[in-house]
């Protein structure tokens, strides 16, 4: 909620699906591997800079 993702909820299970495999492969992903990982989900609203800033803040937060 932090900086407004969630929008219609299209994209959300396929995006949490492939940071958690992100996560698990490589637990300190660069910002282009995150971008890699958020290939292939569509997202209908656009917010894929707010998905990808969620992504940075979450794994501020794990450390």
């Amino acid at each position: 909620m932090e900086v407004d993702v969630p929008q219609c909820g299209y994209c959300q299970a396929g995006q949490i699906m492939n940071v958690a495999s992100l996560l698990a492969k490589t637990p300190s992903p660069t910002e282009d591997q995150i971008a890699t990982a958020m290939n292939g989900n569509i997202c209908r609203c656009g917010t894929y800079h707010r998905i990808k800033e969620c992504y940075c803040i979450g794994l501020i937060k794990m450390k």
